[in-house]
């Protein structure tokens, strides 16, 4: 991962690439934290493709590490009243747009504990090609599928 972030950091503001890092970061090595800090500080000053990598990340831990943050910030005094909004800004996400369309690969179809609480109005597209395997002829038909959805965000119609 180290020299993978070493790569990145040297193209990613002349290719216009992204990276953010969701997760309890805390257990990685100062070192990579310190890269992740310079993708992050890097990312901040480019607005094109955005890719999120999840490392030592689950949804439920996310959730509880967000509701301990509030607690503690209700416990101080200085929570704002709890609304959908201000609880993701709790989130490991927060600042990140909820996802359009989440894809599942290797013919799983469930979603194992991924971004329960940013997935909820989410497009699910399942495919049986194994993610190593996937190609951008994948992909074309995994947004072509999303396309043609009727987005209802939870309504009826």
């Amino acid at each position: 991962l180290e020299q993978y972030l070493h790569e990145c950091i040297d193209t990613m503001e002349k290719d216009g690439n992204r990276l953010r890092f969701l997760g309890d970061l805390s257990v990685l090595t100062p070192e990579l934290r310190k890269l992740i800090d310079e993708t992050n500080e890097i990312s901040s000053r480019i607005t094109g493709f955005q890719a999120n990598v999840c490392l030592n990340y689950g949804g439920r831990d996310e959730i509880l590490h967000a509701v301990r943050r509030y607690a503690e910030a209700y416990k101080a005094g200085t929570a704002p009243e709890l609304t959908e909004d201000v609880f993701s800004g709790y989130l490991y996400s927060a600042g990140i747009p909820d996802p359009d369309l989440i894809i599942r690969t290797s013919g799983e179809q469930r979603l194992s504990n991924f971004l329960p609480w940013q997935g909820a109005y989410s497009e699910l597209y399942f495919t049986d090609v194994l993610w190593p395997d996937f190609t951008e002829r994948d992909m074309d038909a995994a947004l072509a599928e999303f396309q043609r959805r009727d987005r209802r965000f939870g309504g009826v119609k």
